[in-house]
């Protein structure tokens, strides 16, 4: 059987003995074979296909620039911010067509920069616990400018309040969840219910379903939708901003009544007492 296309074309590749990146053959050596290699570090085990083929390789090619430099990971970390702070303002003060795609696209460059920090820390033997906190904790901030920035322009294009409400309440639900995420991976807790320690991101579920039931499904749907990235562009080109808004406030109010449920059920046994180190804890 014939292969057509770049499935064949990246088959005929690999069996010549050439890398294939993002679906392309490349010739390894130099300069192409140094970002090769750094794209190839920074892959994860379950990344998803918009970070691994879309925001992974320019990310690559910054942190090959970027290495020789005395520019530091958490540099990077906070230029990401910024820009994506530059797309919010622009998503709206610009509520033209164009200008929700100009917002997408420095929401996506703002992600590429943001897939270069880690990446550029492990090349300059700068890894650090606070610099994995301050990586996180800006993917939140970003998420609050990204969340109430559509709300806010969608009320002042449709003069419609409700979209403020919407917009506020997913605010509190996206605060809330993360505090509780951040509560459910302290050591305390997971001592406490029992539960083991939490694996490294490179190790965490997919967008896939880990199991094909409607939980396993919808609980798949709910990371997607939470990735941004991998679908705001999608909504900029056809201008539903609405639907974004709707969509990604509902994920988060799902998973904070997920998150809640499974809080109260564990800490609201009264089995909990009675380990040995709960009591302690407790006196």
């Amino acid at each position: 059987m014939r292969n057509n296309g770049l499935g064949g074309l990246s088959g005929l590749a690999l069996a010549a003995g050439l890398t294939v990146v993002a679906g392309i053959p490349v010739v390894e050596g130099g300069v192409l074979g140094d970002v090769v290699q750094i794209y190839r570090q920074s892959k994860k085990r379950n990344d998803n296909l918009w970070t691994e083929w879309v925001s992974r390789p320019p990310a690559a090619v910054l942190v090959w620039l970027l290495r020789g430099t005395p520019i530091t990971p958490n540099q990077v970390s906070f230029l990401a911010i910024a820009i994506a702070a530059v797309g919010c303002a622009v998503m709206v003060a610009w509520r033209a067509w164009y200008g929700l795609v100009t917002a997408g696209l420095l929401l996506q460059l703002a992600y590429v920069v943001d897939c270069v920090d880690g990446q550029l820390a492990r090349t300059k033997g700068q890894t650090s616990p606070a610099g994995a906190l301050l990586d996180f904790m800006l993917d939140e901030v970003k998420a609050f400018l990204v969340l109430g920035s559509a709300a806010v322009r969608l009320y002042l294009q449709r003069n419609d309040p409700t979209f403020l409400l919407i917009g506020l309440g997913g605010l509190f639900a996206c605060a809330t969840g993360i505090t509780l995420t951040t509560f459910m991976r302290r050591p305390e807790y997971l001592a406490a219910v029992g539960a083991p320690p939490i694996l490294p991101a490179t190790d965490r579920a997919g967008f896939l379903p880990a199991r094909l039931t409607p939980l396993g499904l919808v609980e798949a749907a709910g990371r997607f939708v939470l990735h941004y990235p991998s679908w705001f562009l999608l909504v900029c080109a056809f201008d539903r901003l609405d639907v974004f808004l709707y969509a990604y406030v509902g994920a988060h109010v799902l998973y904070l009544g997920r998150a809640s449920l499974i809080v109260i059920v564990r800490l609201g046994s009264p089995a909990i007492y009675r380990k040995p180190e709960n009591k302690e804890i407790a006196e």
